[in-house]
């Protein structure tokens, strides 16, 4: 299974547990999402507090990079249906190595690396 890490950025006075608990119910109806674990991330000074989904994608959507696109896409589209209730909930980024990349800038590179090939 592929694993994709989700960063969304929260502004101050987000309901993050909240936000975390939409998410997770909009992600884990995403077509080739085996399963996901969303959480809040808090941090005292370091950065701004997030919300962090691990998602595990099936091997074979992976493989397909049509299947996979299209499962990029239904992650952006569930983070759209949340947004509304958390407006200061930023688009996610995916993890790509040891970058953060917005969801809609991966390029075909990073989503082949994502994919493990």
């Amino acid at each position: 299974m592929a694993e994709l890490t989700l960063h969304f950025e929260a502004s101050t006075g987000t309901d993050l547990d909240a936000a975390a608990a939409a998410l997770q119910q909009s992600v884990t109806g995403i077509s080739g999402v085996e399963s996901a674990d969303t959480s809040p991330q808090r941090y005292q000074s370091i950065g701004p507090a997030e919300v962090v989904s691990v998602i595990q994608v099936a091997t074979s959507v992976a493989q397909n990079a049509t299947v996979f696109l299209t499962a990029l896409a239904g992650l952006y589209t569930a983070w759209e249906k949340v947004k509304p209730m958390f407006p200061g909930l930023q688009a996610p980024k995916v993890e790509v190595g040891l970058k953060q990349i917005p969801i809609d800038q991966l390029t075909p590179e990073h989503r082949a690396e994502l994919a493990g090939e």
